[in-house]
């Protein structure tokens, strides 16, 4: 019994070369239920909308390893803590001597949409589902996107610029509610609208129009969006199925150490399935799906465990021309710092707690973007001196498309 790897994501992948890395001696499988796994899901909007191939989506290649093996299409039935195994669905059952759950989730999909399926509803979440909306697509233009969270919003942008007619519908309060202020989302809010994206905000999903099997429209906060394709992208919903009874679950969440370890010791999880720490953080994005699954894997057999460096995340991205960096989302009771220039379209801010910053965003100027997040994560009050790197310093920025491969974001000129 050596190390257990489920999910074939980022979060598992990333996790398995840091096994074999740190633990060279340790065989690993990974298992997924998916049949293909190994691929970038934050490229799945760019490749429905054709200007992305399929082949740049799959993580490249590794060298053979003999200890390394990789089964798909297998899902887990239930776990066995006491026996240390995994049911699968199979009937087949695999033993561990360490876990690591990196399973992630299933795409939210509000109530109203579980009823009798419709053509042109598609969630983002899996190749397989990309590959239909891609192949429908081309002949349905006028693309309503639900939800505010960052693959919605970066869904929505890579389809204005592909030239469909784009409506983007969230749901509750504003776009990226769990990343930004009302103050910059409003900022980033004006840009899509200037890019021809027309947005609604604070709009629950109350009903569908299906005409001749095919969604027509949707109504949202009183009001119909129409539209002959419907992309989901409202966030996801974490797998705890087959963890249930397990005694890991707390209030219905599996909740880890900063060190991602369960109240199980040789039972850790990363990516979309954790929450983290006390205040339960689920970031849900790609740099910290990587950055939990390495502290994970480094942590499997260490007698002090090491805890997660920056249980916040830092995310870089640029959005049709506007260039923005979360270094953490809105703490609730903390002060807030800012600079702003909304004709520049640039707003600046920090979240202190007790003279520490503990979030914060940069939009439309990102300048010292690098300093900022090593204060962050520094956890010591700011001096007024610091404080002044909050200003805005060049708005002249180069973005690098998002690709397979590279994840750094921007250079910046000066």
């Amino acid at each position: 019994m050596d190390i257990l790897i489920v999910g074939g994501g980022v979060a598992g992948f990333t996790a398995a070369a840091a096994c074999r890395n740190a633990w060279p001696d340790r065989a690993v499988t990974l298992i997924d239920a998916e049949n293909e796994v190994g691929y970038y899901r934050t490229l799945l909007p760019q490749f429905m909308v054709g200007t992305l191939p399929e082949t740049k989506l799959f993580f490249p290649p590794g060298d053979p390893d003999p200890l390394f093996t990789v089964r798909t299409g297998v899902r887990v039935k239930s776990l066995d803590r006491a026996g240390q195994l995994l049911q699968l669905a199979t009937g087949e059952s695999l033993g561990y001597d360490r876990l690591i759950l990196a399973h992630g989730g299933e795409a939210y999909l509000p109530g109203i949409l579980a009823g009798p399926p419709a053509r042109g509803i598609f969630p983002v979440r899996d190749l397989t589902t990309a590959r239909a909306a891609k192949a429908w697509l081309v002949d349905h233009r006028k693309v309503i996107v639900f939800g505010g969270s960052l693959v919605a919003v970066k869904t929505a942008v890579h389809l204005r610029q592909a030239g469909f007619e784009v409506s983007l519908v969230v749901r509750r309060g504003h776009i990226l509610l769990r990343a930004l202020s009302s103050e910059s989302a409003a900022l980033v809010e004006d840009h899509l609208r200037r890019q021809g994206v027309r947005i609604v905000v604070n709009a629950p999903l109350e009903d569908i129009r299906i005409t001749q099997g095919t969604i027509a429209a949707i109504k949202a906060g009183g009001e119909w969006v129409e539209g002959n394709s419907l992309i989901v992208a409202a966030g996801v919903v974490p797998d705890t199925a087959f963890v249930e009874g397990t005694g890991l679950l707390t209030d219905g969440q599996l909740v880890v150490s900063e060190a991602m370890q369960t109240s199980d010791r040789r039972v850790f999880a990363a990516g979309d399935v954790a929450a983290i720490g006390e205040r339960r953080l689920s970031p849900n994005t790609w740099p910290q799906a990587v950055s939990q699954a390495r502290t994970a894997a480094a942590n499997l057999y260490r007698t002090a465990p090491i805890p997660l460096r920056d249980p916040a995340g830092i995310n870089a991205m640029e959005l049709d021309g506007l260039a923005m960096v979360i270094l953490g989302p809105p703490v609730a009771g903390a002060e807030t710092i800012s600079f702003g220039n909304a004709a520049a379209g640039i707003r600046r801010e920090l979240f202190l707690r007790g003279g520490k910053p503990v979030g914060g965003a940069l939009i439309g100027d990102i300048s010292a973007a690098g300093t900022l997040h090593a204060l962050l994560s520094s956890g010591r009050t700011m001096t007024a001196a610091e404080l002044r790197l909050l200003a805005a310093r060049s708005r002249t920025v180069i973005p690098f498309p998002e690709r397979a491969g590279r994840r750094t974001a921007y250079i910046l000129k000066g």
